[in-house]
Formats: structure tokens, C-alpha cells, sequence
């Protein structure tokens, strides 16, 4: 098909000006950012750390009564909540440290190799922290 018969009756697009305001705009490098690399998180804390402790001790603990709590069951629908023992692990260290908001909580657990290490993948946010803390004080 020529092009006269399928689109004779559009008036021809005006060339474009090459002569555009300004510098030209490029991707150029960036040495100073962040990157993301691989971790091994169980080397990122020694062990000896007291996060390891705190997590050693709210392993032993019977929890039962917290995770009977959750409606989320396995082969059902929904997603599966955060682990009232992973919670009360990072509230226990949190303390520890003295941190008492769940929102600070919830930015260490991005950005600190302890709380990271604690987390083990699982995120976690303020909102879930924080009811977390009113509900089982």
C-alpha cells in the first residue's frame, strides 16, 4: 500500500527545529551513589552481638498464643504477617538501643546491618510495628 492511498488526505508533519533552547541533556556518571550489592547477612554481625542474643532468647520463647492470633493460614488466601517473633525481637532490641518509634524502627530495619540482620528479608513497616506494640504490651 503506498502511502498517498492510505493517508492521502493528513497534511505532512512539519519538520522539527534542531536548533533547541539550552544544553543538550545527558545521562553522565554518577561515582558517588549507593549500589545495590549481594550480602551475606549472617556475616554482617559477629557472634557476639547483642541482637544475636536478643534472637536467640525470643527463639526459646512459646509464642503460641501470638500466632494463634493471626487469620492468615497456610493453602488460604491472603498474605501471610510479619512473625510475632520477629516483631518482638526487633521491639526487644529497638529497646535495647533506645528506640521507642515504630517509624524509626521501620528506617533502621532498611539501613542497619543489626536490624537487617534481624529482619533476614522480611520487610517490615511502621504501620504493622507500631499496631504490633499497642496490641501486646
Amino acid at each position: 500500500m503506498s502511502r498517498e492511498t492510505l493517508f492521502g488526505d493528513l497534511p505532512e508533519a512539519e519538520a522539527v527545529a534542531r536548533d533547541w533552547p539550552g544544553s543538550a541533556r545527558l545521562r553522565e556518571p554518577v561515582r558517588d551513589q549507593v549500589e545495590l550489592r549481594a550480602v551475606d547477612l549472617e556475616a554482617l554481625l559477629p557472634a557476639e552481638h547483642p541482637a544475636r542474643v536478643i534472637w536467640a532468647y525470643v527463639e526459646r520463647l512459646d509464642l503460641s498464643a501470638l500466632e494463634g492470633t493471626v487469620r492468615t493460614r497456610a493453602h488460604g488466601p491472603g498474605q501471610a504477617p510479619v512473625s510475632p517473633r520477629l516483631q518482638l525481637a526487633l521491639w526487644l532490641f529497638a529497646t535495647s538501643q533506645g528506640v521507642g518509634s515504630a517509624r524509626a524502627l521501620a528506617r533502621l530495619c532498611e539501613s542497619h546491618d543489626a536490624y537487617r540482620w534481624l529482619c533476614g528479608g522480611v520487610s517490615v513497616n511502621y504501620h504493622s510495628l507500631s499496631e504490633f506494640r499497642t496490641a501486646h504490651p
